[in-house]
């Protein structure tokens, strides 16, 4: 019997230490005692158990034994092992916003040199005023043949009711007649334009029209005319589109070759339409006709036709088309005038 309980108690220490082994094929020896060991049974018989423990092989009386059970460790372990590893969850994406439509969309940036220039404009020009200048080369077929250089800048503010407008042109002109004859010619001049509005809600207008010119071509040595016209404005706005027409009373006063008559009474319509194609492209077209109260037969006729391009930034490109006849001359001044100019054109603030 002491031998018996010194087994047991040799068992128990082991047991502490044997509950680390995990043999493929290992079960919990239950003692009688209460301890447990972990081990591998090799044989059994009615008086003992022979187990492999992490300190050997030994040899447990049945007496000793209160049970034996599978251990559920090492199968658990297995199951594990065998089981896909669950892996975290991955964070969920946000979901992208929906496009604003009304944001503006993005622009590449900017060169340099145009931020230049936009602060040099701020710097120098008035923000109230917007400004033009316009150049290029053109040929004409009128009774001669005609290459001329063109030159002018607009000017124009708006105020209130209120609208100014400015333009001084120079023309140099060099003509051929018959292919033999040549001679340098020159025409230049200022308009301006002043309009107001009856009010804001109303397309009603009244507008002063006055310019001063000088055309060598023509034998004009000055000319100077001034209406007073009432017009409406139709304005398209859904297609971008407005067309402005007035009709008013004009004088001209006019000093010319072989003309004796110095001031003439005229009755006028004026004809301005606007039309914005694109953001890159946009059509102008100006009519400015009237004829001699006294004698009907001289009257004068001036069309111009325009195709703007909005090249870059600061600088638009123009095809624009003239065409003028005037009877208010001398009847051996030249009459009519056709002009097709391709203009290079760099606006400051304008719009």
């Amino acid at each position: 019997m002491t031998r018996t309980h010194g087994l047991i108690g040799k068992f128990a220490f082991a047991a502490v230490i044997a509950t680390a082994c995990a043999a493929a094929d290992a079960e919990i020896i239950n003692l009688a005692n209460g301890d447990k060991i972990t081990a591998a049974i090799v044989s059994s018989t009615p008086e003992s158990v022979v187990a492999n423990t992490v300190f050997g092989q030994v040899s447990i009386p049945r007496s000793a034994i209160a049970n034996i059970s599978p251990d559920a460790a090492p199968a658990a372990a297995n199951a594990a092992d065998a089981a896909p590893v669950a892996q975290a969850p991955a964070p969920a994406q946000q979901a992208e916003p929906a496009a604003d439509e009304t944001a503006p969309e993005p622009k590449a940036k900017e060169p340099e040199w145009i931020t230049e220039y936009r602060n040099f404009i701020k710097q120098n020009f008035p923000e109230d005023w917007q400004f033009r200048v316009r150049g290029g080369a053109a040929l004409k077929e009128t009774t001669s043949t005609n290459f001329s250089v063109n030159l002018a800048f607009d000017a124009k503010k708006e105020w209130d009711l209120n609208k100014f407008e400015f333009t001084a042109f120079y023309d140099y002109t060099s003509e051929t007649i018959d292919d033999i004859t040549n001679r340098t010619l020159d025409k230049y001049g200022a308009e301006t334009k002043f309009r107001r509005d009856v009010n804001k809600a109303s397309n009603w207008y009244y507008e002063n029209l006055l310019s001063y010119r000088r055309d060598t071509i023509k034998g004009i040595r000055d000319q100077v005319d001034e209406a007073l016209v009432f017009g409406y404005r139709f304005d398209f706005k859904r297609y971008d589109f407005y067309i402005d027409i007035a009709p008013g009373p004009a004088v001209r006063y006019i000093n010319a070759d072989d003309y004796d008559t110095k001031w003439v009474a005229m009755a006028v319509v004026s004809e301005s339409l606007h039309w914005d194609i694109s953001k890159l492209m946009a059509f102008e077209q100006k009519l400015y006709a009237g004829f001699n109260l006294q004698k009907p037969e001289e009257y004068s006729v001036n069309l111009g036709l325009a195709l703007l391009m909005h090249a870059t930034e600061v600088m638009d490109i123009a095809l624009r088309y003239t065409y003028s006849y005037d009877a208010v001359n001398a009847d051996s001044a030249q009459k009519s005038e056709q002009t097709l100019l391709l203009s290079f054109e760099f606006p400051f603030n304008w719009k």
